[in-house]
């Protein structure tokens, strides 16, 4: 950072925020943190240079950690054949202050948690099938290779001459893993993505039809923020998936070769 930019931080000073949830259980304390004006904030990595600034990106990113994390606890009471869970909070209350503890911003948020669809089940469970397939060829191919003769892991060959070259695939494997985001990350950002502009959605719809134009103006906003992020992710899981089905591929070469039995030439 600049200097320039640096003595603006300084000049607006430091910042605490903190939410409080309120619910079922009465209020208790949701998350907390602090930071410094101009610079990256600890929570949301974002860089505000006002206090409003701070309070709605802290805003977005807590409810929208509630709103995920009530969707996946839906989802795997239905997994487990369970009734859906009842949302314990129901509203969000912020508030911002300065270094000196001045309260600069306080707001509060209602938490509207989307429905989680039929489709949303099947998706998910499709998810867990193919997360549960992968693992299952990876113990296939370390089976196969234990079976092979020897107790030798995958990495030593039948044939010893073709270790260098085994080595080598595994290590290009892994590359092209490391080269992308880790696919269970894309798909828990993609949902996330998904349920808050969902959320948004009718968030705006509802505001609108009671009169709130400032409620359906913050709910727009969340729409064109996130909404990118839906098609981003989505790209990304893509990307993803291609790249680790051509690092399955390189994975079973290696196995193939490992098991080849030496040659006499």
């Amino acid at each position: 950072m600049s200097e320039h930019h640096r003595a603006q931080a300084e000049d607006v000073g430091t910042y605490t925020w903190e939410i409080v949830g309120r619910g079922t259980d009465g209020e208790s304390v949701v998350d907390a943190g602090l930071g410094e004006l101009g610079f990256p904030d600890p929570c949301t990595g974002r860089t505000c240079v006002n206090h409003i600034e701070v309070g709605t990106a802290v805003l977005d990113r807590v409810a929208a950690d509630i709103l995920v994390d009530y969707r996946n606890s839906v989802l795997d009471a239905r997994l487990d054949e369970e009734p859906d869970p009842v949302p314990s909070l129901e509203q969000l209350i912020l508030v911002v202050r300065d270094g000196e503890g001045f309260e600069k911003l306080a707001a509060t948020a209602a938490l509207t948690y989307p429905e989680v669809t039929v489709e949303d089940f099947d998706t998910y469970r499709e998810q867990l099938a193919l997360a549960e397939k992968h693992e299952q060829r990876r113990r296939e191919r370390r089976d196969k290779a234990i079976a092979a003769g020897t107790s030798a892991p995958l990495t030593s060959p039948a044939d010893p001459r073709l270790g260098t070259l085994v080595l080598n695939l595994r290590v290009e494997a892994e590359t092209v893993r490391a080269e992308v985001p880790d696919p269970d990350h894309c798909r828990e950002q993609l949902a996330l993505a998904q349920n808050t502009v969902q959320a948004a959605t009718e968030a705006a719809a509802r505001a609108r039809r009671e009169g709130s134009p400032g409620e359906a103006e913050h709910a727009d906003a969340f729409i064109a923020r996130w909404t990118p992020r839906i098609d981003r992710w989505a790209a990304f899981l893509e990307l993803t998936t291609e790249a680790y089905a051509d690092a399955d591929a390189v994975d079973s070469l290696a196995d193939r070769i490992s098991l080849q039995p030496p040659s006499d030439r």
